[in-house]
C-alpha cells in the first residue's frame, strides 16, 4: 500500500502551498473561512426561522406559491390587522434585515480575495527583482524561483476562493431578491383588504 491517504497528502500540499505562499496564502485561507461563515449566515437567515406571524415552514409554502396558500394569507391578513399596516413592515424587518445587512458584507469579502492574492503577486515579483538585483553568488535562481511560486501561489488561490464564492452569492442574492419582490406580492394582497 504505497498510496498515501488523501488526508496526508492534504496536509503535506497544504504545508508545500503555505511554505511557497507565504504569510500572504494563510491570509487568503483566513478571509476564504470568512467568506464561508458570512455566506452561511445568510443562508440560515433566509430560512426565516424570526418570525413571529409564520413558521418558517409557512414562509417558504408562501415564497413557493403565495397564490395557492389561501389560509396562510388570511393568517397574516388577521394578525396585520390587530397592528395595522405597520405590522407589514415590521415583519418584512424581521424576514429580510439580516440578509439584507449581510450580502453586501460578503460581496465585499469576495471582491477583497483577488485583491490580496494580487497583493501576493506584487510580494513573490519583489522577491524575484531583489534575488536577481542581489550581487552575490548564492543561487540567485533559488530566490527568483520561490519569488515568482509565490506570486501564482497567491494569485491563483485569490482566484479560487473569488470567483466560485461570488457565482454562489449571487444565487443567495437572486433569491434573496426573488423572496422581496413575492413579499411586495403578499404585502399587497394582505393590505388591500385591511
Amino acid at each position: 500500500m504505497n498510496d498515501p491517504s488523501i488526508v496526508s497528502r492534504f496536509i503535506t500540499d497544504l504545508e508545500k502551498l503555505s511554505h511557497e505562499g507565504g504569510w500572504i496564502f494563510w491570509a487568503l485561507v483566513l478571509l476564504a473561512f470568512g467568506i464561508a461563515l458570512s455566506m452561511l449566515n445568510i443562508w440560515n437567515s433566509m430560512n426565516w426561522r424570526d418570525t413571529a406571524n409564520l413558521t418558517g415552514n409557512q414562509w417558504r409554502r408562501l415564497f413557493k406559491n403565495w397564490r395557492a396558500e389561501t389560509s396562510l394569507i388570511e393568517k397574516l391578513r388577521s394578525s396585520v390587522a390587530k397592528v395595522g399596516p405597520g405590522g407589514m413592515e415590521e415583519i418584512e424587518q424581521r424576514l429580510f434585515g439580516k440578509a439584507r445587512r449581510r450580502i453586501p458584507y460578503a460581496f465585499v469579502l469576495i471582491g477583497t480575495a483577488p485583491l490580496v492574492g494580487l497583493l501576493g503577486t506584487v510580494s513573490g515579483m519583489m522577491s524575484s527583482f531583489q534575488g536577481m538585483a542581489s550581487a552575490s553568488t548564492t543561487a540567485p535562481v533559488e530566490t527568483i524561483s520561490r519569488g515568482i511560486s509565490e506570486a501564482l501561489i497567491t494569485t491563483q488561490t485569490g482566484l479560487i476562493i473569488g470567483v466560485p464564492t461570488f457565482v454562489v452569492c449571487t444565487f443567495l442574492k437572486s433569491r434573496f431578491d426573488q423572496c422581496v419582490l413575492t413579499f411586495r406580492r403578499i404585502e399587497a394582497e394582505v393590505l388591500k383588504s385591511i
